[in-house]
């Protein structure tokens, strides 16, 4: 088959002009490609941000919590400890008067013996926690020094 030069010229032609069309199609098949991946990209940083901050303002939430439940308890611990401060550990103790919060200040003395002490009184004397069934002989002589009877 012989071919006129006006064909092979068309043919050229053809050729050249079809050339840049496929390179721009594959240019924007790559293009379309990477927008995609690009897209793609984005939409995954997005959520994993919007996770952060979800979960971060749980954790502020729960810090503040804590911060406020540290704070009442430093308070609670500075009033203990004023409390204790200004405790008279030598002084002696009224079992006639004396509160339950200061019977429960004598070392062994329980919550519910305090409030027998309270309960059984008056006392003639000290050792009738002992004959009363208040305290044994042994935890009388362990606070004795710290009584009173007035």
């Amino acid at each position: 088959m012989r071919w006129d030069l006006s064909a092979r010229v068309g043919l050229t032609m053809l050729l050249i002009a079809g050339l840049p069309a496929c390179t721009a199609r594959n240019h924007d098949a790559r293009a379309q490609s990477q927008e995609s991946k690009d897209e793609k990209t984005r939409e995954q940083v997005a959520n994993a941000t919007q996770k952060v901050k979800e979960e971060s303002r749980v954790a502020a939430k729960n810090l503040d919590e804590a911060a406020h439940q540290a704070a009442h308890d430093a308070k609670v611990a500075a009033q203990g400890a004023k409390e204790g401060w200004n405790r008279k550990e030598t002084g002696t103790i009224d079992l006639n008067s004396a509160s339950k919060t200061q019977l429960e200040t004598l070392p062994g003395l329980s919550a519910r013996q305090s409030e027998q002490v309270i309960n059984n009184r008056p006392y003639g004397s000290t050792h009738d926690l002992v004959t009363k069934g208040i305290i044994s002989e042994r935890e009388y002589n362990r606070i004795a020094e710290r009584l009173t009877v007035r």
